[in-house]
């Protein structure tokens, strides 16, 4: 830990008192900010602790999350790919979406070409831009940073890193494919095996479930022949 850590920036919001730093690392700080809630007529002050990354902006995305399809030809099943890896900080592994920071070397990159760039880098996949997401929350609580969520068509690779995933040295990623129809019940057991399940990989089982359970393809598809 810095044993004399930065000031953050002065806030702009109304709402925010004031914030102080608490200690700060190579790469994280934990800070104390006291607030009001802008829904309080009393202005009742509060404080609450969060981490942020030193030297990124909190008013911008600084990282990717990459949600992902892939259909997969040998089963004919369409699938998600996911990342297993080693989290010291839960002293286990994790299953997430493949994600990462984008760069600001070279003029930085888009959110897009980080994307792709941590797909290909993490897995044996690359992919094409599907839909993108507004500004997202890391985690609305104790980390204070945006991501923009990219969602993939992912593919295979082809020609030389055909099969290669594109890791730095000591860096080791589990690449799975798991087909869209299996996963809450793969995720389960991933738990079962003590393997810790990203929230956001759960949220989208459960959107694919609810889908499912309403009938809401049905619905949308019998809906657009109806105005046609």
């Amino acid at each position: 830990m810095s044993t004399t850590p930065a000031e953050l920036p002065k806030s702009d919001c109304p709402h925010i008192r004031g914030s102080r730093v608490i200690a700060q690392g190579k790469y994280q700080g934990l800070a104390t900010v006291t607030y009001v809630d802008p829904r309080d007529a009393a202005q009742t002050e509060r404080e609450r602790d969060f981490i942020y990354l030193v030297g990124r902006p909190r008013s911008k995305p600084v990282g990717t999350l990459m949600p992902n399809i892939y259909f997969d030809e040998a089963s004919q099943r369409w699938c998600t790919v996911l990342v297993q890896q080693f989290r010291p900080q839960y002293e286990a592994d994790t299953v997430e979406f493949p994600a990462g920071f984008i760069s600001r070397r070279g003029g930085g990159e888009t959110a897009e070409q980080a994307a792709i760039r941590e797909m290909e880098e993490e897995t044996t996949k690359t992919g094409t831009v599907r839909a993108m997401s507004p500004d997202l929350t890391s985690e609305p609580v104790p980390i204070a940073a945006r991501l923009t969520g990219v969602l993939l068509d992912a593919a295979d690779k082809q020609g030389a890193e055909a099969g290669l995933q594109r890791l730095d040295k000591g860096e080791f990623a589990v690449e799975w494919q798991v087909p869209l129809l299996e996963l809450e019940a793969r995720l389960r057991q991933f738990s079962k095996d003590n393997v810790v399940v990203d929230p956001r990989v759960w949220t989208f089982a459960m959107g694919i479930k609810c889908s499912l359970d309403l009938g809401l393809h049905s619905a949308a598809s019998s809906a657009s022949s109806a105005s046609s």
